[in-house]
This record gives C-alpha cells, sequence and structure tokens, in this order.
C-alpha cells in the first residue's frame, strides 16, 4: 500500500466507530514499514490496544515501525513526531538527487517575483570539491556587502572543517563552548540556548558578524557525532530551521543578510543549506573534468527543489569559478571561461526550454571569473586592500540586489506614483524613428563629450554607425543658433528650401555629364558648395566669373534646374578654377563662421551595386576637395557626416590628413545614453512633476548638467532600478548589455525603439495588473525586446547592408548561438563583415583562429536563433 492508500483505510476505520481524526500523519521509515501518527479526540479512556485494534483494522499485513495514538491532550508531551510526508520532497540528498530525474513544468526564481523578498536574504556558498576558494568568496563578498552598509551574518556550516571565523581574524575569540554545533545540539534536546552569546562581531565600525562552527576539540568532535539533518527532517521539531528562524529575527540586530558557508562534497548537512534554506546558490567550482558530473548532478537537484521562505520558489543558482590560472596568453583564460559557461548552459538546458527567448538565462551574467591571486592564496586573513576585493563586487551584487534598495524605497515614499502614473503614461511618447522625423529635436539632443566635439567647426568629418547620432548632429547644425550653416547635401525628409539638394536620378545625370566632360567629382563638388552658398542666401551677390555667371541669369528654384546649370558649368573651359576662386570669393564675403553640411550621403546616390560604386567616387571625390581647399579658407568649414563602413572602404590620396580631425560616434557612458530616453520622457508634464519633486526643481531645470547618479535616479523613476524576471541585475545593465552589438556599441535609436515598445506593452498590463514601482515596469522591456531586435535587424541589413541577408540566412537554419566556426564555412568574406558591424561577435578563439563564433541579443532574437552554450 502507498501513503494515500493507508491513510484513506485509517480515517475509513475511525469514522466506522464514529471518531473524528485531529491529525494524522504517515510516513514511510528510511529503512522499511511505516511510522504512523493518529491524533483522536475519541481515543480518551480507551486503553492503546484498543486504540490500535480500531486504527489497523484491515492493515494487519502492513509493516509498522513506530505507532502513536493519542488524544490532543496526550499529543503536547508526545515529544518529537514525525511529519506528514512521502519523504521524496526532503531536501537531502538521496531525494534531491532522485527529483532531478523528473524535471518540473514550472520554475519560479525569487527574482521572478515583481515583490522583494523580506530580508534576511539566504546565501548558501557550496563547492563539491575542495580548494576552489569558497570560504575565501564568502568572506569578501560579506566584507564588500558590509561596507556598503548592510548588516550582515556569515555562519560557518562546514562542521567537519572549521575556520571562517580565522579568515576574519577572529578565531582566538572563540570559546570552548561557543559555536554552531553547540547550538543545534541545544535546540534538538529542546533546549533554548542564548544565540547571541554564540555570535562574534567582526568590525566595530560595520554591521557585519559571525557564527563561528566551534573550536575543534574533543568534545567538539563527540558533539558532531549527534549531528542527524536527515533525522531532523524527518521529525516536527527540526533544530536546524529553528536556528535559521533565530538568527533571521531573534537577535539585537537584523541581518539583511544571512551566509552560509557549507561542506565541501555530499554530507548530510549541507543538503538542507541548499536545497531548502537557500534563497540564492553561489556554486564555486573550478572547470576541470572532475567537478563536471558531480556538480551537473547538484545544480539539476537544486532546480527541482523548493525553499522553506515559499513552497513555490526555487533556489536561484549562480556560479563562481575559481581560482582561474593566472596566464599572460589570453586564450588560455578564455579557454578555461568559455568551458565554464559551456557546462553552465548545459547545466540548465531544460530551464532554458521553458523561458522565452528575450527572458533565457545569460550565463555570463550569473557567473562570475575569479583569476589565481597570490596574495590571496597566501594570506591568512582576509584584507584590506580594495583592489583584490573586485573580484568578488559582482557576487555582492547578486545578494543585494534581492534587498529592497534605498532608492526604491525613496521612490515610494515621495514620487506618489499611483496618482500620477496613468496621466505620465498618457503623455510619454518616445520619437523612435531617425532624426530626420524627431520632433522637439533640440530639446531632447543630448550633447555628449564626443558630440560636442563634433560640432565643433575644425571637425571636418564625423563618422558613425546609422543610428548613433549623424544626422541628429547635422540638424543641431542646422537649427541650432550657435552658427550660420549651409545645407549643400541633407537626408532627403531635411531638404525643406534645399531644392539644390541632388536625389539619386540627380546624381546618375551629373555622372553622366563628367564622363561626357571628362571633368571630376571634385569639380562638381566644388561647384555644387557654390551654388548651395549662392543659392541658399538671395541676399548675397558674389558671383563667379563672367563665363559662369551668366548662366545664374535666372534664379534657379528646382532641383531639375539645378542639374541642368550644373551640367552647363561642368562643360565651361578651366570650370576647377573658376570654381576654386568663386569659392574663395564667398569665403571671404562671408562674415562669421559658417558651416557647410554634407549628410544622407549614405543613401542619397540609390541602393544598387552600380548606385554604391557611384557613391564612393562621388565622396573620394569630396573628401579630395576638403583636403585640398578646407584648410585654406577662412570662414567656411566642410562638415561632412558619413557611415564608418563607408570611410573605411574609401581609397583617396591623404587619407591620413583627416587623422585626429574626424570624430567617430560612439555611446561609451551609461549615463549620457540613458539620457536619450530621458530627456524624451520630461517632456510629459507629468513625469517632469514627479521628476521636480524627486530632485528638485533647481536640478530638473539644469539636465545638461545632471551627474551620472542623479541620470540613474531619474531612469529608476522611469523603469525601475532591477529587473525582476531576469536574474535580478540592475535595469541600466540589462538594457546596456542586451543593446549592444558584437562590437559593444549602442545605438540611441535601439534605446528609443525599446521605450516605444515597453510603453505600449505597460499601458495594456497595468490596466490588468497595477504596478507602482515604476512609471514602467522591468518587465516591459524583457517583453519589448524581441521586436526591438527585429527593427535593428532590419535596419542593418535593408538599409546599410544587404550583402549580409545570405548569411542571415543561414544563421537561421543554425537556428542557435554560439555556433562552431566550421558550420559557416564558405562564408568568409560576409563573416569578416559581420564582425567589423557587430553582427556577430567572437565567443572563443581569435580573430585568426576562430573557434566560435556569436550572434549578441540585438540581432539573435530577430534572427530567431536561441541560447546554446555548447555547439
Amino acid at each position: 500500500m502507498n501513503q494515500n492508500e493507508i491513510k484513506e483505510q485509517i480515517r475509513q476505520n475511525l469514522s466506522d466507530e464514529s471518531l473524528d481524526c485531529q491529525d494524522l500523519r504517515v510516513q514511510p521509515d528510511p529503512f522499511s514499514g511505516w511510522r504512523i501518527v493518529v491524533v483522536c479526540e475519541g481515543f480518551a479512556g480507551k486503553p492503546y490496544q484498543k486504540r490500535r485494534e480500531i486504527t489497523l483494522k484491515k492493515l494487519d499485513k502492513l509493516t509498522i515501525e513506530s505507532l502513536d495514538l493519542l488524544t490532543p491532550d496526550e499529543l503536547e508531551w508526545a515529544g518529537t513526531l514525525p511529519i506528514d510526508s512521502t519523504l521524496e520532497d526532503l531536501p537531502l540528498w538521496p531525494e534531491a538527487l532522485a527529483r532531478s530525474s523528473n524535471f518540473p513544468e514550472e520554475i519560479i526564481f525569487p527574482s521572478d517575483l515583481d515583490e522583494d523578498l523580506n530580508p534576511p536574504i539566504i546565501t548558501t556558498f557550496y563547492s563539491l570539491r575542495g580548494g576552489v576558494g569558497r570560504s575565501t568568496a564568502l568572506a569578501y563578498t560579506a566584507r564588500i556587502l558590509a561596507r556598503r552598509g548592510r548588516t550582515v551574518l556569515c555562519v560557518d556550516m562546514d562542521l567537519e572543517a572549521p575556520g571562517l571565523a580565522a579568515l576574519f581574524g577572529k578565531e582566538a575569540e572563540v570559546r570552548d563552548d561557543q559555536g554552531l554545533l553547540s547550538l543545534l545540539i541545544a535546540l534538538d534536546q529542546g533546549n533554548q540556548p542564548n544565540i547571541q552569546e554564540h555570535i562574534l562581531r567582526i568590525s566595530e565600525t560595520e554591521e557585519l558578524y559571525c557564527l563561528p562552527a566551534g573550536i575543534p576539540n574533543a568534545n567538539y568532535a563527540r558533539l558532531l557525532n549527534l549531528i542527524n539533518p536527515e533525522a531532523w527532517y524527518r521529525e516536527e521539531e527540526n533544530p536546524l530551521r529553528k536556528l535559521m528562524d533565530l538568527l533571521s529575527n531573534h537577535l539585537s540586530f537584523k541581518p539583511d543578510v544571512i551566509l552560509l558557508d557549507a561542506r565541501t562534497g555530499i554530507t548530510p548537512l549541507n543538503a538542507p543549506l541548499l536545497f531548502d534554506l537557500a534563497d540564492i546558490a553561489i556554486i564555486v567550482f573550478f572547470p576541470h573534468p572532475q567537478a563536471k558530473k558531480g556538480t551537473e548532478a547538484l545544480v539539476r537537484a537544486m532546480l527541482t527543489s523548493k525553499t522553506k521562505r515559499n513552497q513555490k520558489l526555487t533556489p536561484e543558482p549562480r556560479f563562481l569559478v575559481s581560482p582561474i590560472p593566472a596566464s599572460k596568453a589570453p586564450e588560455v583564460v578564455e579557454r578555461y571561461q568559455t568551458r565554464a559557461l559551456d557546462w553552465i548552459s548545459t547545466w540548465l538546458s531544460k530551464l532554458k526550454e521553458q523561458q522565452s527567448e528575450s527572458n533565457k538565462i545569460i550565463e555570463s551574467e550569473i557567473t562570475q571569473f575569479i583569476p589565481y591571486r597570490e596574495v590571496i592564496a597566501t594570506s591568512d586573513q582576509t584584507l584590506s586592500d580594495r583592489e583584490i576585493w573586485e573580484d568578488f563586487e559582482p557576487v555582492s551584487e547578486w545578494i543585494e540586489l534581492f534587498l529592497p534598495t534605498r532608492t526604491e524605497q525613496s521612490l515610494l515614499n515621495r514620487s506618489n506614483l499611483s496618482e500620477s502614473k496613468p496621466d505620465v503614461l498618457a503623455e510619454l511618447e518616445f520619437s523612435a524613428g531617425t532624426a530626420e522625423y524627431q520632433n522637439n529635436f533640440l530639446e531632447t539632443f543630448v550633447a555628449t563629450e564626443l558630440v560636442n566635439k563634433a560640432l565643433q567647426p575644425r571637425t571636418p568629418l564625423v563618422l558613425g554607425r546609422k543610428g548613433t547620432g549623424k544626422t541628429a548632429i547635422f540638424r543641431r547644425i542646422m537649427e541650432g543658433t550657435q552658427r550660420p550653416s549651409v545645407v549643400v547635401m541633407s537626408p532627403s525628409p531635411l531638404k525643406k528650401e534645399s531644392f539644390w539638394v541632388i536625389s539619386s536620378d540627380g546624381f546618375k545625370e551629373i555622372e553622366k555629364t563628367l564622363t561626357d566632360t571628362g571633368g571630376s567629382w571634385r569639380e562638381f563638388w566644388m561647384l555644387q558648395t557654390c551654388l548651395a552658398c549662392y543659392l541658399s542666401t538671395p541676399e548675397n551677390n558674389i558671383l563667379p566669373d563672367e563665363s559662369l555667371a551668366q548662366l545664374l541669369n535666372k534664379r534657379t528654384l528646382t532641383e531639375f534646374q539645378v542639374i541642368q546649370c550644373l551640367e552647363q558649368m561642368l562643360s565651361v573651359n578651366k570650370v576647377g578654377l573658376l570654381a576654386r576662386d568663386w569659392l574663395q570669393r564667398l569665403d571671404q564675403a562671408t562674415q562669421t563662421e559658417t558651416i557647410l553640411l554634407f549628410d544622407g550621403l549614405d543613401t542619397g546616390f540609390g541602393n544598387t551595386q552600380s548606385d554604391r560604386q557611384r557613391r564612393t567616387k562621388a565622396i573620394e571625390g569630396l573628401l579630395t576637395l576638403i583636403t585640398d581647399i578646407g584648410d585654406n579658407l577662412s570662414n567656411l568649414k566642410f562638415k561632412l557626416l558619413l557611415r564608418d563602413d563607408i570611410w573605411r572602404k574609401l581609397s583617396f590620396e591623404n587619407k591620413s590628413h583627416f587623422f585626429g580631425r574626424s570624430v567617430t560616434l560612439s555611446w561609451e557612458e551609461k549615463a549620457d545614453f540613458f539620457t536619450v530616453v530621458i530627456k524624451q520622457a520630461l517632456l510629459s508634464p507629468a513625469f517632469k512633476k514627479i521628476t521636480a519633486s524627486f530632485l528638485g526643481q533647481g536640478l530638473l531645470d539644469n539636465y545638461d548638467y545632471w551627474m551620472e547618479s542623479q541620470v540613474f535616479e531619474v531612469w529608476n523613476l522611469l523603469v525601475g532600478e532591477r529587473m525582476r524576471g531576469a536574474k535580478s541585475a540592475f535595469t541600466r545593465n540589462w538594457v546596456w548589455n542586451r543593446l549592444a552589438d558584437g562590437s559593444d556599441n549602442h545605438n540611441p535609436r535601439a534605446l528609443l525603439q525599446l521605450f516605444v515598445a515597453a510603453k505600449d506593452w505597460e499601458v495594456k498590463e497595468q490596466k490588468r495588473n497595477n504596478y507602482e514601482k515604476s512609471i514602467i515596469r522591468p518587465k516591459a522591456l524583457i517583453s519589448s525586446l524581441e521586436r526591438v531586435s527585429k527593427e535593428a535587424l532590419d535596419a542593418l541589413i535593408k538599409e546599410e547592408f544587404p550583402e549580409l541577408q545570405e548569411l542571415v540566412d543561414h544563421l537561421k537554419t543554425l537556428g542557435r548561438t554560439p555556433f562552431k566556426a566550421e558550420e559557416v564555412k564558405g562564408f568568409d568574406e560576409f563573416l569578416k563583415l559581420g564582425l567589423e558591424v557587430g553582427l556577430l561577435a567572437i565567443y572563443e578563439g581569435t580573430e585568426d583562429e576562430v573557434q566560435r563564433y556569436k550572434v549578441p541579443d540585438i540581432y539573435r532574437l530577430g534572427i530567431g536563433m536561441t541560447r546554446q552554450g555548447q555547439a
């Protein structure tokens, strides 16, 4: 019979005698038979034999190891009784490892919750094998958390090899009768020890404490034999759980974090530390084959476990790979890192099958690599050198991100989001189109250090990928009031009154004329620049030489007339000298520095192969003109905005002339990058009002001078500080990492596209599930990433590099990343370009010998590739 059948028969037996059952527990004995407890008011006055006869009717063939038949009054003095359980869900090694073969249909981690966990956050540090720096990692993590103002309690659970107090330099303070072992024995015996007396304070200036295991002497060894976690979890009185309750709630201080240092290997005590008590489990290992299978079994067992805190939650895994050998050869370090990430990906493969593509675990974000440091390996205790602590900073952040932050609490107290949020959502508008189409452009323009350099008149060449802000520079100069400008070439939507700006059809006609006359693109651009200056200022009477001036008898008003005029001028003898003379006289007549603007060259020539060839020749001619004459002009200053991939393919004399005189736009600072979206959000009066109440009106009026911390505060107000369904990362780190291409470049357009989609998602979700911690909840970003990825991929392939379509089609057939180099054999030319433009990155190997490639998230989801460690 199974447990349910036994319970059903006992209840029927009692019912037949008109007896009500107050409690019924049936548990298999670990060796054989059953342990049964029945609590029944009707047993009063009946001898034990009669009670047994009633209870076990029709169960005479059942093997009974223990049978407690009690009244409610008798229950009070009955002592420890077995729990009602099949024992299959016990957090012990045999049961946990057996469960791993039946993977649950749904796994919920603490980071998947919208709400925060109540402190303390219990974190278990565990390693299957020794010598990997587990206790050291715990000690430094504790130091960092305490330095950040957290109250930290470290517990030495390595009873067989105690030593945590020594790492903190406090071993001499541990008394013979002090420590965890004594407490567990006292609690097991039903005593109520003063737990505070067993705790050491590590720092007088910070809230850092340690519960040592004890002093390993003869009595310690005797008591160690009495430890029996397996029995504790079969009985209703559990000393280990009671200890954790006392540490969490009954000390003179309230820990924010409890760090448990678990014994290595598969020992009885460390099983519940991993499978029951831990909110987070830090698995420490070195990627040697000896550790692979055992650690895999541990991880899979943990993924099928549920925590004591909440039976719906699974302990959250994190990985510490230590110690990575010191090596001057990057490929050696990379090999260990790649192997570790591949292992982790395999261990978590069943979990990732459940997750959506935009919310899949990213191995690198839950893994930290600790390099070997001799100074740590040879030190007797933790060191105060902050540089040594840096390796463990990410570990402390993993833990701290589960705690309510001061910023979040301050936002809830001061921003009154619940009342303002509907108005803000109604007003929020993010302009995610190209700079040509953005409204309120000057109000939302973000001037970074690079942007300011690009705006300088003496920077003639501004380079950048599509979407990095080249046209924003163009508009800032064209629409700003700092200095006048003349538009010579512009993106089509910004032509406005600049009817002299030539289209792709016009360039075809110009090329025919140059072929017929033997003229050069340099001569054309000189004439076009003069014509733009002449036509853009009707009051300007600076005419060219008479041979050219006679062609300007009628005011040209259409592109056709401009082309006709240019064709006639290009046919004039010595047109190059005449045009140069005209440009110099225009320069002399100009009273202030004036920018000659050239933008839209990437698409202005068309998209066919012949169009691109024409574009190359034309741009080379323009750049030759700038190198020849640009420095000789006093007030007219050339400003050419160009895609960097086009620039790299150009070949012309004196290309080095632009060394030190060009700017390549990039977004390297998170604060600058996020200011792009914040400035647009501040166009909402309701959001601006909330921000003013939080930062103060003075700071709000000077947002061009915000410090990084202030940018992040407003970012947190807009979209929250931490991801919840993305393994507890800061939202700013999550967005920064996922919007990076393979070259780690960032595109503001993708950021704005993300917020357009996230705002739409939030509006719908808010109607169903109110959220008051931020205007847009972090999960909206996760749900919107795939849409942004598809838009980014379309922009890359359709607008910039259509030649990569064949490679993208092949990547779709592979279906997962990273992938081996041999799987893209025959695509060498496209692979080189893919790396260059950020579609790909090297996952393993070197540029000369790539072993595996990967596709970054910004394109991966758009392609439809899954993330997989081993290829």
